[in-house]
């Protein structure tokens, strides 16, 4: 059975960037009928996520190594930790018994990614940035801490938002379909932090595994996702503004709705006066520099995603009964 990323790769060089289905069958090695069924579904009917193989023995030690790492960048550069040194202190600190080799191997891809990404000051039109941040409110008159996800393009600085309950998978996915149907379009990428809600696990050489449901919602819209440095929030410093001016201006003094319904209504009308705004550094206002981006993006699917988690029955083993809800 073929990946969900595959899919998405399929589809976004067919669909988005006009490949023909015989020169996207020779580039992906598959058949062609295999292209046409795949531009046909955002997933693999009954996908399953398969995750690559990690070491057994490092993986719990990862947090650890990472901590190190990250201490070294405030120490002078000839007296930070070498594989070597990490290997030693892991065996006699940590208790490591694994090998030398797959702790190398970890150390350079780590070093790699703290150095894989640049994000200019100035911004192209038709990309995005995503993220989650965190508020209370009075909902139906009991006081709650909900999450609201936030999408920011940075090139016109407009912007959407929305309140859940949690910040879930399918809050995530949801979000993003509530802000392509807001915008009336989809961004040709979306900049993210490494939330486990999209990726799944970060593997050698830095190379994420997406979480099932990002992948498919992925697949659905052909946006291409980017992603910032593990700890390094100021990679998608427009969506983090973001986050705070919501929660200043929206949130501020608390907000009182009768339903999540209604502070969405609050949210989406606060966005929408935004776009009169003028910031500093710019001519024209945010609703005018949105022109641009809207021009950029892709346009919406057919139908939208359905943002749910799909459960699939299991019997029990023993009883052959269907587990208690």
């Amino acid at each position: 059975m073929f990946r969900v990323e595959l899919y998405g790769a399929v589809r976004r060089a067919v669909m988005v960037d006009g490949l023909s289905h015989r020169e996207a069958a020779r580039r992906f090695g598959v058949h062609r009928n295999t292209i046409s069924k795949m531009l046909q579904y955002s997933a693999p009917p009954g996908y399953r996520r398969r995750e690559a193989a990690v070491s057994p023995k490092l993986g719990p030690h990862i947090a650890w190594i990472d901590s190190v790492l990250e201490a070294d960048r405030g120490v002078h550069a000839k007296q930070r930790h070498t594989a070597q040194r990490l290997f030693d202190r892991l065996r006699a600190e940590e208790g490591y018994t694994g090998g030398y080799t797959v702790v190398r191997e970890y150390v350079a891809s780590a070093t790699l990614r703290s150095r894989e990404m640049f994000v200019p000051l100035s911004h192209r039109p038709g990309h995005a940035q995503a993220d989650f941040g965190e508020a209370d409110a009075y909902i139906a008159g009991q006081k709650v801490r909900f999450h609201y996800f936030c999408m920011d393009l940075p090139q016109s600085d407009d912007a959407f938002v929305k309140a859940y309950p949690k910040e879930t998978a399918e809050a995530f996915c949801d979000g993003h379909v509530s802000a392509f149907c807001y915008f009336g379009g989809v961004p040709q990428s979306i900049l993210y932090d490494n939330t486990k809600l999209a990726v799944a696990k970060i593997v050698k050489g830095g190379k994420r595994l997406r979480s099932q449901m990002f992948a498919e919602l992925q697949s659905h819209y052909l946006f291409a996702d980017r992603f910032g440095r593990p700890g390094k929030g100021n990679d998608k410093g427009n969506v983090e503004g973001l986050v705070g001016y919501i929660r200043r201006n929206a949130m501020t003094p608390m907000p009182v709705a009768a339903s999540f319904e209604a502070l969405n209504e609050h949210l989406v009308k606060a966005c929408i006066k935004r776009r009169s705004a003028v910031l500093r550094g710019h001519a024209g206002t945010i609703g005018m520099r949105l022109a641009a981006d809207l021009a950029a993006f892709m346009p919406l699917p057919a139908s939208p995603y359905d943002a749910a988690i799909r459960w699939r029955p299991r019997l029990l083993a023993v009883s052959g009964a269907l587990p208690q809800q």
